[in-house]
């Protein structure tokens, strides 16, 4: 790892280059470079084929982003999440910018980035300030520039809080240009969130959102990586757990609360999920 302040006539740019561990090479989600640059001139930076994925926003002034053949008009707060094996250039305009970037990759990161695409995830996208990100980039420099015996895992960590804020904004439910099948899977995710207790079948939800039951099955596995019943299991057994801590309800009396009746089916399922009996699971917390 190399930390150093890069000064020239278009940049004044301080950054560290981090080499990782072969461990975490191999089982993390790693840092490359972390940086910040600020412009002094017009200036022009290409890349290709590079093995890591992109992260950085716009602190101050703009610039434009050219990606996946497409020119994209940054401002001060645009964020931007690109793979870097496909070519991109970046350019600062009149009003020079100032960036704080994240360059980092990871046996898991291309599934996560390809999820992120499919979900409708943009190069570039303008969250409600830079607060969150601002806060992980710090303190992921803080990490990366210390000397803790755990710094790969922390790194890991704060990557991962990354990917956790870029993929909540891989779509927008309020979006005018979200499709109508994300528009009914949204729609149909917060009707099974409240209204789990009920006896649900997929017959029924296709009647109720007048759509067939295997294009409302395959549109809700594309928008949530899950099936629609395995969904609705998963929120009932949420709320089980909740009635099992903290209510003196019976086993059969939470079961029936949640919407799963008999009491062999709901112990099974639960045990399915949650690797152990819903009575064992309420004594660990006892």
């Amino acid at each position: 790892m190399s930390e150093q302040l890069f000064q020239g006539e278009y940049v004044s740019s301080d950054r560290i280059l981090y080499t990782p561990s072969e461990f975490a090479k191999n089982n993390l989600i790693y840092l490359q470079e972390i940086g910040r640059l600020k412009a002094q001139k017009q200036h022009t930076s290409k890349r290709q084929n590079l093995a890591s994925f992109l992260f950085f926003y716009v602190k101050s002034g703009s610039g434009v982003l050219d990606y996946g053949s497409k020119e994209y008009n940054l401002t001060q707060g645009d964020c931007v999440f690109i793979n870097c094996l496909e070519p991109y250039s970046h350019r600062t305009s009149k009003e020079l910018w100032e960036l704080e970037w994240i360059h980092f990759n990871g046996e898991n990161v291309l599934p996560i980035y390809q999820k992120y695409l499919e979900r409708g995830g943009q190069p570039v996208f303008k969250p409600n300030g830079l607060k969150e990100p601002t806060s992980i980039w710090e303190r992921l420099n803080r990490v990366a520039g210390s000397t803790d015996y755990i710094r790969d895992i922390r790194i890991n960590q704060e990557l991962s809080a990354l990917l956790t804020f870029l993929m909540s904004f891989s779509w927008n439910p309020e979006a005018e240009a979200l499709s109508k099948s994300s528009t009914t899977a949204f729609s149909l995710k917060e009707y099974l969130d409240s209204h789990y207790k009920e006896k649900i079948s997929l017959d029924n939800l296709a009647d109720q959102f007048l759509i067939n039951k295997y294009t409302l099955s395959r549109n809700f596995k594309d928008q949530f990586g899950t099936s629609i019943i395995n969904y609705l299991l998963m929120t009932r057994i949420t709320h089980a757990k909740q009635l099992l801590r903290f209510t003196e309800m019976t086993v059969e009396e939470v079961g029936n609360e949640c919407g799963i009746s008999h009491l062999y089916y709901f112990s099974r399922i639960f045990k399915q999920i949650e690797g152990i009996s819903p009575m064992d699971y309420r004594s660990q917390w006892r």
